[in-house]
């Protein structure tokens, strides 16, 4: 399932987006990553909110000049142009919205210029067509002071979702130029991510064993995991109403974050449940379709999975055993079926349903 997987991605990749922040050298227009050697990114707080397929991004950072004068660095924050089968017009288009760095109380002034490649030259961004097939990067550059001691660092953007054949909706965030301040570590690093209610994502897991995963609010870190690109495990995450929070100490990034949704209408799907379903154990539609023959039987399992997924508590007992095999039902006893708001979507696939199972 894992190679499939991994060739899917690869060939049917439709939009992705993504950016990082990194200490630069210039020669002559040319921007060079270099490695700082005796600042420390002593805390990194990163917080994730979605909304309408629109991610919020926040960042504070702590760093540590341990010299008794201040530093002045050029930091670079690169966002690649949108990839994959896509339109020139979104190519050329930078994804990245409501950019700010915010340094004790002032923003920061910014230059946006763009480029071909890492090793290439900045130009203005109008001087380039990029395309599916030549792909470039755009780069925000701004001078950060450091004064002796600690030196605290507000970084805030938006970014809309990426897509392919398999996730409906994906976030990357590239962490490993963490590793690129003195010590090679973030000493403490938190990541929340807020993706609204009634939410079942994945996360892939690149933080180690010493990292802290713990809901705040309502919902669980379930036991449910698939194997990604690049022999990466994902950890599946169920939230009603709350949110994802990971800590972890001493960390020292090789790996960025991605995160998403698999199936933006229906928990159960391929890459989470692909054994049972190929056994015919359970039954699963993408985006609230009927393009199947499903029996009767699989119908009413079809129309009650909506509700299962709003966390209804059925009383029926064979109901209550077939969603009690997946990961992501959380049934609360105190909700009733009348409290439940459908979406629209949600009710004429349910109407669909009902003509088919009177027949």
């Amino acid at each position: 399932m894992k190679t499939t997987i991994s060739i899917l991605l690869i060939l049917f990749l439709s939009f992705s987006v993504y950016g990082n922040d990194g200490v630069y050298l210039t020669r002559g227009g040319v921007f060079y990553p270099t490695k700082e050697t005796n600042i420390s990114l002593d805390k990194e707080i990163i917080s994730f909110t979605i909304k309408d397929g629109i991610a919020f991004v926040t960042i504070q950072f702590e760093f540590n000049n341990p010299e008794n004068t201040e530093r002045k660095l050029l930091i670079g924050f690169q966002a690649p142009a949108a990839s994959g089968d896509v339109s020139d017009s979104i190519c050329n288009t930078n994804q990245i919205n409501d950019f700010k760095i915010v340094q004790n109380g002032q923003i920061l002034p910014y230059k946006l210029k763009a480029t071909d490649c890492e090793d290439c030259e900045l130009k203005d961004p109008k001087e380039f067509h990029f395309s599916q097939f030549e792909p470039g990067i755009f780069v925000y550059l701004f001078e950060i002071t450091f004064k002796p001691g600690l030196n605290k660092i507000n970084h805030s953007y938006s970014f809309p979702s990426s897509n392919n054949v398999s996730f409906d909706r994906f976030y990357n965030y590239i962490l490993t130029t963490g590793s690129k301040w003195a010590g090679g570590k973030i000493k403490d690093l938190t990541v929340t991510i807020d993706m609204g209610q009634n939410q079942y994502f994945y996360v892939n897991d690149i933080f180690g064993k010493n990292a802290d995963w713990s809901i705040i609010g309502t919902g669980k870190v379930t036991n449910q995991t698939f194997d990604y690109i690049d022999e990466d495990s994902c950890r599946m995450i169920r939230t009603l109403n709350g949110q994802l929070q990971i800590k972890v100490p001493n960390f020292q990034p090789t790996k960025n974050i991605e995160f998403g949704i698999i199936n933006e209408y229906f928990f159960t799907n391929l890459i989470t449940d692909y054994i049972k379903i190929q056994n015919g154990e359970i039954v699963t539609v993408n985006n609230l379709d009927l393009e199947y023959n499903y029996t009767k039987e699989e119908l009413r399992l079809l129309r009650n999975t909506i509700y299962a997924q709003y966390g209804y508590d059925f009383n029926n007992p064979d109901l209550k055993q077939y969603f009690s095999q997946f990961a992501w039902y959380m049934p609360d006893p105190n909700l009733k079926m009348e409290e439940i708001i459908l979406t629209k979507k949600e009710k004429e696939f349910i109407d669909k349903i009902l003509a088919k199972e009177n027949k």
